[in-house]
């Protein structure tokens, strides 16, 4: 993705995709980065960049890392029973039923989705 010319899903996020005022500020107001992962939202799930930002949840190295920040995040290391935690098994789960993961075209990282 360059400056001067805009890729086949951009164009398309563009054309389709741009349904109100706040999906073009959105859109506008992105960077290079964020404007990859619209597109990538919108071809994959046909999410305008307005909804895309309630379910899209960051670029990350693995899915291991994602789930491990997320235990973190809701404290179920806090607890005295964190030392039985399986992350293996955590992470398993966040993405057979809530997440699901696909390589982000600029970053080359995994774009993490939380499905609505």
């Amino acid at each position: 993705m360059g400056n001067t010319t805009l890729t086949r899903m951009e164009t398309t996020l563009i054309r389709h995709g741009l349904r109100n005022h706040e999906d073009v500020i959105d859109f506008n107001h992105a960077d290079e980065h964020g404007k990859s992962v619209m597109s990538q939202l919108f071809d994959a799930y046909a999410e305008t960049p307005s909804q895309s930002w309630y379910t899209y949840q960051g670029c990350w190295v693995s899915e291991d890392e994602f789930a491990a920040d997320l235990a973190s995040e809701v404290g179920i290391l806090d607890s005295d029973w964190s030392i039985y935690f399986d992350y293996d098994m955590w992470t398993n789960d966040l993405f057979m039923s809530d997440y699901t993961s696909s390589d982000c075209e600029y970053c080359g990282d995994l774009i993490i989705v939380r499905y609505d």
